[in-house]
C-alpha cells in the first residue's frame, strides 16, 4: 500500500507540475472562456448519463472525456486542462468523494490526464490516436491507483487490492475510455489542429 501512495504522490506532483507550467502564459480571452464552458458542460451532461453504473461509485458514463479530447486536439492542452479543473470541481459538487484525498487523483488528476490527448501532436492519424490511448490510460490510472489505496477493503478475500482495483476500473471507466478513443479514430481527424492564434 505504502508503495502505491509514493506513485500516486509522484503521478500527482508529474501532471500537475506540467500543467501548472504549461498554464503558465495562458491568457483568457472571450472565445477561449466560450470553449472552455461549453465543453465543460457536455462533459457533465455525458457524465451523467450512466450505461453501467458501478456499486462504489464510477461506471460507464457515456463517452464523457470525449469532449475534453476533441478540445485537446482543436484549441491545444492549454484549454483542456482548464476545461479538465472545471470538470473536475463541478464532479466535487455533484458526486462528493468519500475521501478528501480522492481529489487529486480520481477527480483533478484523472480529468486533467485526458488533456494531454494531443501530447504527440495531431498532424497524423497516428500520433492523435496515440495521445488519445497515452492521455486514457494515464486518466485510468489515476483511477485504479485511487481505488487500491482507498477502496482495497472491497476487494474479495485473498485479492491484492490493485488487482481489484485494476479489473473494477478497467471494467468500467476503462470501457469508456476505450470506447471515446474509438469515436475519436473515426472523427479525430476532422478536428485536429485548428488552433487559432490565441489558443496557440
Amino acid at each position: 500500500m505504502n508503495t502505491m501512495v509514493i506513485v500516486a504522490v509522484l503521478l500527482c506532483a508529474v501532471v500537475f507540475g506540467e500543467s501548472i507550467w504549461q498554464l503558465r502564459d495562458f491568457k483568457f480571452t472571450t472565445r477561449s472562456m466560450a470553449r472552455i464552458a461549453l465543453v465543460s458542460a457536455a462533459t457533465i451532461s455525458l457524465y451523467m448519463v450512466k450505461l453501467v453504473p458501478f456499486p462504489q461509485g464510477g461506471g460507464c458514463s457515456l463517452l464523457s472525456i470525449l469532449p475534453i479530447m476533441i478540445l485537446a486536439i482543436m484549441y491545444g492542452r492549454k484549454e483542456a486542462i482548464i476545461s479538465a479543473v472545471v470538470v473536475a470541481m463541478l464532479k466535487i459538487v455533484i458526486a462528493p468523494p468519500y475521501f478528501l484525498m480522492q481529489l487529486p487523483l480520481d477527480y483533478f488528476g484523472g480529468m486533467i490526464a485526458v488533456a494531454y490527448t494531443s501530447v504527440f501532436g495531431t498532424e497524423t492519424k497516428k500520433k492523435l490516436l496515440l495521445g488519445a490511448v497515452f492521455a486514457g490510460l494515464l486518466s485510468t490510472i489515476f483511477s485504479v491507483l485511487s481505488g487500491a489505496i482507498f477502496f482495497g477493503q472491497f476487494a474479495p478475500a485473498g485479492m491484492h487490492p490493485f488487482v481489484y482495483s485494476l479489473g473494477y476500473n478497467f471494467l468500467g471507466y476503462g470501457v469508456e475510455v476505450a470506447m471515446s478513443i474509438a469515436v475519436l479514430s473515426v472523427v479525430g481527424m476532422r478536428f485536429r489542429t485548428k488552433l487559432m492564434p490565441e489558443a496557440e
